[in-house]
């Protein structure tokens, strides 16, 4: 099981607005069913929207995927993209800045599969994928 947010959220300005949402896919791209044990409402960051803190299990050949997106004062959009596995375990976290998507911290450099495929479902404008070598 794994806790995960939803949440749609904007300042009272108008200039700031957070989007967190989550995504259950296997290898090949394909979204699978979950199952969801609870739900419960938690603040949000900027003070107009909602947020839901919800719990759900995920089939064993399953990753999750915490995708968090802030569009600031500019119009510029930065993200991170967390990805877990069926039971909880954290994979890889990768970034989102001026296009570019960067895989930081990792198990397996295949993980940029993962989240070209998220990006794909999403389709949200990426010029390029990389992956920082530690």
């Amino acid at each position: 099981m794994l806790r995960v947010f939803a949440e749609k959220s904007r300042s009272r300005s108008g200039y700031h607005q957070l989007r967190r949402m989550f995504m259950v896919v296997d290898n090949t791209c394909k979204e699978l069913d979950f199952k969801i044990v609870s739900r419960e409402k938690v603040k949000p960051l900027y003070s107009r929207g909602d947020a839901e803190e919800i719990t759900i299990e995920a089939p064993e050949n399953g990753y999750i995927l915490q995708l968090m997106f802030v569009l600031g004062m500019k119009k510029k959009v930065k993200g991170e993209i967390l990805v877990f596995d069926a039971n909880g375990e954290l994979l890889g976290r990768a970034v989102y800045r001026k296009l570019k998507v960067r895989l930081v911290d990792y198990l397996s450099p295949s993980l940029i599969d993962i989240i070209k495929c998220a990006f794909t479902k999403l389709k949200l404008p990426v010029k390029k994928y990389a992956i920082i070598r530690k």
